[in-house]
């Protein structure tokens, strides 16, 4: 029981420093309305959830999802205007306003229950991710380990040589 309150309390905390280091955007409303919103999805990240593929820079449809989400609406840290949030039994998909169009900005995974389309999850080893991934990472903040591939960056928390965070974030910085 310890042991998941502490696992929670540290979810949290990474969530706090991933959206204060997300409101650091630098690029103006046209910079970034003008990010690539569609590409081949080969060539990028992505994550299969509830049985739909979902792709950062892609349209998101919530109705392709049969769970009901929790549904929020926060200013952007990223974009002008509101963010929309839909957040699932597994992950929290964010959504901006590009172009007119409901973009997916990123996908934070919430239970260590799912899986990246290469099968790594939360409570996964640091191992486990550089085997899948290889050693094509940088790394901030100490422990924070981001591999990028196309418009995508997708990003693992590591404490104690194990995964406590895995997201993919639309590359805003062209």
């Amino acid at each position: 029981m310890c042991k998941r309150k502490l696992f929670i309390v540290i979810v949290m905390g990474i969530i706090a420093v991933l959206t204060l280091t997300g409101c650091n955007s630098d690029k103006s409303g046209e910079e970034q309305q003008a990010i690539q919103t569609s590409y081949n999805t080969e060539n990028t990240f992505s994550v299969e959830y509830e049985g739909v593929q979902i792709v950062p820079g892609t349209e998101f449809n919530e109705d392709l999802i049969e769970e009901e989400a929790n549904f929020s609406e926060i200013p952007s840290c990223a974009f002008d205007g509101t963010d929309k949030v839909y957040t699932y039994s597994g992950v929290e998909i964010t959504v901006a306003q590009i172009d007119g169009k409901d973009i997916i900005y990123s996908v934070y995974f919430i239970s260590d229950e799912v899986k990246t389309n290469e099968e790594v999850s939360i409570a996964d080893t640091i191992d486990k991710m550089l085997e899948t991934y290889g050693e094509n990472y940088v790394q901030t903040l100490g422990n924070k380990y981001t591999y990028t591939k196309g418009n995508v960056e997708l990003s693992f928390i590591i404490q104690n040589e194990v995964i406590t965070s895995i997201e993919y974030v639309l590359k805003t910085d062209n």
